[in-house]
């Protein structure tokens, strides 16, 4: 038995690398930027005015290039790619549909959550299972396909409510 891999957990894969290299390119110029201003810094006497213009020119600039919301986008990033890796890995891996579906639950949501939608969760998370088996063993369709990402959509709406009422605690 083949098992075919689903290009959503590429595509998670991608957004993680992309959030990485977007990452890199911004703390190397930040970088850039301290090594320059540091050289220029170094033919000014401390405590003058020039200096002081020329460390405030230096943080807005590398201020400019957002790296606490880059940070936070690799974050998040990389937990999608993380729940996307783990629900796929119970999928094909644990045998026992029940507690394939009870595992992802555990994965993916809190308890107050999973009581509070116990019905949406459990109906999301089972077609999810269920089109993934398709279309890992049976027929990697788009039929298959659409059933997978329709879910997964769903799932992932489901744990942003869930992140969202964590905050607002």
């Amino acid at each position: 038995m083949a098992i075919r891999r689903h290009h959503l957990i590429e595509e998670a894969k991608a957004e993680l690398d992309l959030a990485y290299e977007e990452v890199k390119r911004a703390e190397h110029a930040v970088m850039e930027l301290e090594f320059e201003y540091n050289e220029r810094l170094r033919d000014i006497p401390q405590s003058s005015p020039e200096q002081g213009q020329l460390i405030a020119e230096k943080e807005a600039k590398q201020e400019a290039h957002t790296l606490d919301a880059l940070y936070e986008m690799q974050n998040e990033a990389a937990q999608r790619f993380a729940l996307v890796s783990a629900a796929f890995a119970i999928v094909s891996s644990v045998q026992d549909e029940d507690m394939s579906l009870d595992l992802i639950k555990r994965i993916l949501f809190r308890r107050d959550f999973l009581r509070r939608n116990k019905m949406e969760v459990d109906k999301h998370i089972r077609s999810f299972h269920r089109g993934l088996r398709d279309y890992m063993r049976k027929e990697s369709s788009p039929e298959a396909d659409s059933v997978v990402r329709t879910s997964w959509m769903e799932i992932e709406r489901m744990t942003a409510i869930q992140a969202k009422e964590a905050k607002a605690a």
